[in-house]
């Protein structure tokens, strides 16, 4: 269920007028939003430079026929139920004529193309990505904290295994866990 906000009267002052409120209520929210950046790029069309005075006309139609049209699920369930005649039609006379048909209804209703939109996050959504990313650099420091340390645990066993340091308990048993006796 779409709705025109305050935001998108100021942002698009003259093309929300073009909308009939009761088929405002029929889009839904991204429709509508696609719908008015489309009618806003051909509005735009209609004046920009070398565009003759025939045009601009034709630009602000087109706009407001985008503005105007059905929405696109019923505008498309009902071209596809003339195709779908067409492809039970018998001759192909008949399966053309219904594909026509079908055409005809998509011309009429000129669709704004969809339009990828970052979806509004929730403040708890926003909340719980800050938790996760907050637990990974948690985990990270942990890891690296870990690597350090055992980095440090290796450095001490060479230098003990080199003779440089007295050898430990510690060492001993990491000694024999690496070098097993012959069994």
């Amino acid at each position: 269920m779409g709705k025109i906000t305050p935001e998108l009267r100021a942002k698009f002052p003259l093309l929300v007028g073009w909308f009939d409120a009761d088929a405002v209520e029929k889009l839904d929210q991204a429709e509508v939003l696609d719908r008015l950046d489309e009618a806003q790029e051909i509005y735009s069309r209609a004046f920009g430079p070398n565009v003759r005075g025939d045009l601009t006309w034709g630009f602000i139609e087109q706009a407001q026929a985008v503005c105007k049209a059905a929405p696109r699920d019923e505008t498309e369930r009902q071209a596809q139920v003339w195709v779908a005649k067409a492809e039970a039609a018998f001759t192909s006379l008949a399966a053309s004529a219904y594909l026509e048909m079908a055409e005809e209804i998509r011309r009429e209703n000129p669709q704004a193309p969809r339009r990828p939109r970052a979806a509004v996050k929730t403040p708890e959504q926003v909340e719980a990505e800050r938790d996760v990313v907050m637990l990974k650099a948690d985990v990270a420091k942990a890891a690296a904290a870990e690597r350090a340390r055992q980095a440090h645990e290796d450095a001490e066993y060479a230098e003990q295994v080199a003779g440089r340091k007295q050898w430990t308990v510690g060492a001993e048993l990491r000694w024999r866990r690496e070098h097993p006796l012959p069994s």
